[in-house]
């Protein structure tokens, strides 16, 4: 009746295509090798809390991102791979290898999907 088609996880082919690099909008710093997103709170209804309700909205929040994120946030550069990024991941963290490309996979889309921190290039 119906045909399921079993699901094709990612392969190494698709790790070495894979390509994402930081987006130029967003706003970071680098100390002591952690990165530190910056985000600007500058939403017209955060405006109108916070000037006519005064209400207590700060004009920019952080992310602060630990070792594993930021050594992967800095790495972003749109040319190292999905691939070469697991490997140094894995060379730099021991703990890291442990699946350690679906780990990785899944925060980079996180990072791209949810937050636009990122951006996936196309066609590399």
């Amino acid at each position: 009746m119906f045909k399921y088609r079993k699901k094709r996880g990612i392969t190494e082919d698709d790790l070495r295509n894979m390509y994402y690099e930081r987006n130029p909008a967003v706003h970071y710093l680098i100390k002591n090798g952690l990165v530190t997103i910056i985000k600007k709170n500058d939403h017209p209804i955060q405006k109108f809390f916070r000037n006519k309700l005064h209400f207590n909205i700060p004009q920019e929040s952080t992310l602060d991102l630990d070792t594993y994120g930021s050594f992967v946030f800095i790495h972003l550069d749109g040319q190292t791979s999905v691939y070469d990024l697991g490997k140094k991941l894995g060379e730099k963290y021991q703990g890291a290898r442990e699946l350690q490309y679906t780990r990785l996979v899944f925060y980079l889309r996180q990072l791209d999907q949810q937050n636009n921190l990122i951006i996936k290039l196309e066609n590399k």
